[in-house]
């Protein structure tokens, strides 16, 4: 997924492109770089809740068998990708946030944790983390 100012690198509306064939998000207006930033995780979140749990012979792109969905970024937060990821990789990976299932933030926790949860009041912040589960 990229995210397009269309007058880029002059302040102005900004689009979401997904890669996954087929997926046309909505155009919605976002007016900042944070919103655009919290949108795209919250679409490629979406993304990998339903395709469900990992297959049993998931591969890293290492070659070990992947352990967790991760959302990670590039090029200051305009490029993110769904990828899945074995331990090792998640921790060598600097901007990794670990997909966890719907509902399993633990009860004391808050969406704001920024050392445990993506930035923003989000359906993606809610059920994305650093690190492993």
């Amino acid at each position: 997924m990229t995210i397009v100012s269309d007058r880029y690198p002059a302040p102005g509306p900004m689009a979401l492109r997904c890669s996954e064939p087929g997926c046309r998000p909505e155009r919605v207006p976002l007016p900042s770089p944070s919103a655009a930033r919290t949108a795209a995780a919250g679409h490629l979140a979406a993304h990998g809740h339903r395709a469900g749990a990992l297959r049993a012979d998931a591969a890293c792109g290492c070659g070990r068998v992947a352990e967790s969905r991760v959302i990670t970024h590039a090029e200051a937060g305009r490029v993110w990708r769904l990828a899945a990821l074995c331990a090792p990789c998640i921790r060598a990976t600097a901007d990794a946030r670990v997909l966890r299932p719907l509902n399993t933030r633990p009860l004391n926790s808050h969406p704001l944790d920024a050392g445990r949860l993506d930035a923003g009041p989000s359906a993606a912040g809610s059920n994305v983390r650093r690190g492993l589960p």
